[in-house]
């Protein structure tokens, strides 16, 4: 689309809005729209504009079970208002069990209930949800750590945080799915870097997992010396996303290969120890992996 540059009293250049855009956006004359300038671009958006309500409606009979994956995909696809019809009262209470930001059942009856969303989504509550993920992979990581040492660290207590984190993450990725990004391109890095946040805090849980079915039973110094390097490289991650610094970028970048050539080493351990070299492995790789969106969005600070 092209667009003519219009000069108005011999200082001010005016350019036409698309009037598909204005109809979609709903502009109307004195409204303020927000401009970003970017180089050789401008990026106009509408800060007030609000997205048509999505609404759905899902009729579960006796030869279709319920699946919790169709609220929670729903959810995360944007969708604002969701109706459930039902033949089987215990449906509503399988919906009852959900525990999704900003989600509510709002009304009910003998057949069906209505969920929707009361909560605002915006960029700015994206970025407070994505730093309390990574924040509760951190306390993950230093639960387990604390464990491996003696300490006596309750690992059921600590397991919950992932469910925590799956509720964060999740209404982080709904956000990115309702268009609330300024910079739309920014939004699909993030969208990859909450999947790999949402995997690696995974991990942690596995780790719990195999932790807790292998009580008593001895963990290798080296196995507890390569988990502890592990959670050390996310934590570095952490660091570089809100505070990047080039030193630590390349030791981030170098740090790699040894963690994985020392993963590789272990993993062909038995037991509890081999269980704990996988999944660390696999945090190295995951964290890794959010260094490429990271690169991508940030790449004129990067490089």
């Amino acid at each position: 689309m092209k667009r003519k540059v219009i000069q108005l009293a011999g200082k001010t250049s005016v350019v036409s809005l698309p009037l598909l855009w204005v109809n979609k956006n709903k502009i109307k004359k004195g409204d303020e729209l927000d401009v970003i300038d970017k180089e050789d671009k401008l990026i106009i958006y509408n800060n007030k504009f609000k997205p048509d309500i999505l609404k759905i409606s899902l009729d579960i009979d006796k030869e279709h079970s319920f699946d919790k994956r169709y609220i929670n995909d729903l959810y995360k696809r944007g969708f604002d208002e969701i109706k459930i019809k039902f033949k089987d009262s215990k449906v509503l209470n399988e919906i009852k069990k959900f525990d999704l930001l900003g989600y509510e059942i709002i009304d009910q009856g003998k057949d069906f209930c209505l969920i929707k969303s009361i909560s605002s989504e915006n960029e700015d509550e994206f970025h407070s949800m994505l730093r309390r993920s990574f924040r509760l992979g951190k306390e993950m990581a230093n639960g387990i750590s604390e464990y491996l040492e003696g300490q006596k660290i309750d690992l059921k207590e600590i397991r919950t945080l992932e469910n925590m984190n799956n509720k964060f993450t999740d209404f982080c990725l709904r956000i990115i799915n309702k268009r609330s990004f300024k910079d739309e391109h920014k939004a699909n890095y993030y969208y990859v870097i909450t999947r790999e946040c949402e995997t690696i805090v995974d991990y942690f849980k596995y780790i719990i997992d195999d932790l807790m079915d292998s009580k008593n039973k001895k963990i290798s110094q080296d196995s507890i010396k390569y988990f502890n390097e592990t959670k050390e490289y996310f934590f570095l991650f952490y660091e570089l996303f809100y505070d990047y610094n080039k030193k630590k970028f390349k030791e981030f970048y170098n740090s790699r290969k040894e963690l994985i050539e020392k993963g590789r080493m272990l993993i062909q351990e038995k037991g509890i120890d081999g269980l704990i070299a996988h999944h660390s492995l696999n945090i190295v790789v995951a964290t890794y992996n959010l260094s490429g969106p990271f690169m991508t969005m940030n790449f004129e600070e990067v490089f």
